[in-house]
This record gives C-alpha cells, sequence and structure tokens, in this order.
C-alpha cells in the first residue's frame, strides 16, 4: 500500500451542468444523465445522416487495424438534429474511460463508447455547448494537444530541498533525463511508488515541482484508474484506486498517453465489427 499517496487536483474548468468526480453529459442526452441502461430504438429513428456518420466511422475502424497509430480522425454531429444525435448516442453508449480537457477558456468532455476507439466529445465555454464530434482513434486529440501545449519541457530542481523530503530529488532528476530523451512509439518507463514509499514531503514536493496540465481521465473496466498529465512533458500520473476511493497503486509514467486509456489494433478489429453488426440490425 502506498505510504504517502501523491495528490492530483483536477486542472480542467468544473462542469456546473453535472456533479461528481465521474458524471460527463452524454452528447445528444439530457444534463445530468449519467450511464444510463440502452434502450432498444425503432430502426426508422436512425435518420440517414446519423447512419452515413457511423458508416464512415466503421470505415476508419477498419484502416486502423493495419495502421493503429494514424491521428485521430474528427467526425462532426454538428448538422444533427436531436434525433440523430440521440440515436448516435445510443447506438455508441458509454464505455469505461472518461475525461475533462481544459484548454484556455474552453473545455472538453470526452466519453470513449462501449466500442473503444470511438470517441464522443462535446466542446464547451462559459456560454455552453459549441460543439459536438466523433473522434476515431488510439486517443483524442485534445489529449494530445494539452499534454504537447500545456506542458514544459524542464522543470527548475531546487537545489536546496524542504527537511523531510528524501527521494524526491533523484525521482525529479531521473524525471528530467528520461523525458528529455523519451523517443515516440517507446514503451513508457514506469516509476512504482508503491515499492518506492514516499515521505509525506517527498509527495508534496514531487507534486508542486512538476505541476499540472489541465487533463484528467478516469478508466473504469478492469480495475478503476486516474489519469493527470503533470506539467513536465512526457510525464504522466497514473493511479489504481480501489472501490472506496483509495490508492493501491501509484505511479508516474515517462513516455506516451498511459496504456490504461489508450485503444489497441485489436480494439479498432472488433469495435469495425461491432458496429457494422449493429447498422446491419438497424437496416433489416
Amino acid at each position: 500500500m502506498t505510504d504517502h499517496a501523491l495528490v492530483w487536483h483536477k486542472k480542467a474548468p468544473e462542469d456546473t451542468a453535472v456533479s461528481g468526480d465521474d458524471q460527463l453529459r452524454l452528447i445528444g442526452m439530457p444534463t445530468g444523465l449519467v450511464r444510463p441502461a440502452r434502450q432498444a430504438m425503432a430502426a426508422e429513428n436512425l435518420p440517414p445522416a446519423a447512419r452515413d456518420i457511423l458508416h464512415h466511422v466503421i470505415a476508419d475502424l477498419r484502416r486502423r487495424v493495419e495502421q493503429p497509430d494514424a491521428p485521430a480522425q474528427r467526425y462532426s454531429l454538428r448538422e444533427l438534429d436531436e434525433t440523430g444525435k440521440a440515436a448516435v448516442a445510443d447506438i455508441l453508449g458509454e464505455g469505461d474511460v472518461w475525461a475533462k480537457v481544459g484548454v484556455g477558456r474552453d473545455f472538453c468532455r470526452v466519453v470513449e463508447s462501449v466500442m473503444a476507439g470511438i470517441w464522443r466529445l462535446e466542446a464547451s465555454d462559459e456560454h455552453g455547448i459549441t460543439d459536438e464530434w466523433l473522434e476515431v482513434g488510439a486517443v483524442p486529440e485534445p489529449f494530445l494537444r494539452v499534454a504537447r501545449e500545456g506542458t514544459r519541457e524542464r522543470i527548475e530542481i531546487p537545489k536546496q530541498m524542504p527537511q523531510g523530503a528524501m527521494n524526491a530529488p533523484f525521482l525529479l532528476s531521473e524525471l528530467q533525463d528520461r523525458a528529455s530523451k523519451y523517443v515516440a512509439g517507446e514503451e513508457n518507463h514506469v516509476i512504482n511508488f508503491t515499492l518506492l514509499p514516499l515521505t509525506e514531503m517527498d509527495a508534496e514536493v514531487l507534486t508542486q515541482i512538476l505541476g499540472q496540465a489541465p487533463l484528467f481521465i478516469r478508466s473504469g473496466g478492469y480495475g478503476s484508474s486516474r489519469v493527470f498529465a503533470t506539467g513536465l512533458r512526457h510525464v504522466w500520473a497514473v493511479q489504481y484506486v480501489n472501490g472506496l476511493g483509495k490508492v493501491i497503486l501509484d505511479t508516474l509514467e515517462v513516455g506516451g498517453v498511459p496504456i490504461a486509456v489508450v485503444a489497441a489494433k485489436e480494439d479498432f478489429e472488433d469495435s469495425s465489427e461491432r458496429l457494422a453488426e449493429i447498422l446491419e440490425a438497424f437496416a433489416s
């Protein structure tokens, strides 16, 4: 068990439409509706425009079986009416990964579909929702944008550490070195604090010096995890929690977006088959 878990805070703007860590408004659904039981829709309720978008999504997923690392592709839902958006939301459902991404005054809500590799996004500002779209890819583009633009290449490591800091100076130096040498596509390097307990001051120094970018990702499924983008480029905080919200595994990863929230080649193949079967059923 981690003695002193690193304390991170969600940096994306608060969503006043909902409350609680995991409540994200679903695209095309009433405000505050969270993880609803999916309801069967009549085939005639799937508008042609929505069907066309989903066919493009299937084609994109199939291409990614051969090119899983291709940049995410965006499919706007702006032209759909409320019936069309609700149909897309019903078909895609809500999966195990959801996030809030702050970008300046604007921010995005992100929810992965029950079919991995398909993401639904809403962009908002102080006046409300400004855009809605789907993305197909390993991770949504806003994740990468904030990790690139909302972070810095180097951190300033104080020469004099506060009393009680033991491992923090060495860890910060290691993180700085590994982050500067990271090459895209390399396997992430993981520092496991469950195996290397920190003092309370170590934990405080690490979080203060590293800082945070405005990106918070929550993953459910097999083991719940929280992912935070730190302020140092290529460094991510990943915490695994139990059913009571207690941190049971506390890590920092140096590299790309942590694997806990990334769709894989097998996901694209499976999702394309499942979505194609659903649309075929709607056509019958």
